[in-house]
């Protein structure tokens, strides 16, 4: 039960952290690499491209991507694609769309074994 339900709001949590981009239009704008956020976790360090992005008002503003990677990529100067809805370029990120399709795929994947078990269909 306690994994249902640990499985059920970490997919309202994605859900939620996605709702802005499937309620608005999609912007996909360059941005520069500019540096990385460094995080030290139990001995391993992991790294968060940080990027310049148009603000639509003629300015920039600095993005930290959400994902982290075990290495600095993609390296600064670099000028990459990122996407935000339409109105809110502080919510810009890198795509990475076969890691959201793995997030869901496997989040959906959990409660549905672990409905079946509960209910004794599985």
């Amino acid at each position: 039960m306690l994994c249902l339900a640990l499985a059920g709001s970490s997919l309202a949590l994605l859900l939620r952290s996605d709702l802005l981009f499937i309620r608005n239009d999609t912007n996909r704008v360059q941005a520069k690499i500019i540096r990385h956020h460094r995080m030290r976790d139990d001995g391993a360090t992991m790294y968060s491209a940080i990027f310049l992005v148009p603000d639509g008002r003629g300015g920039f503003i600095q993005v930290r991507d959400q994902l982290y990677t075990p290495f600095p990529k993609p390296v600064i100067g670099e000028i990459v694609e990122v996407v935000h809805p339409q109105g809110y370029p502080e919510k810009a990120g890198i795509p990475h769309p076969w890691f959201r399709a793995l997030m869901y795929g496997g989040l959906s994947y959990v409660i549905v074994m672990v409905g079946l078990e509960i209910t004794g269909l599985g």
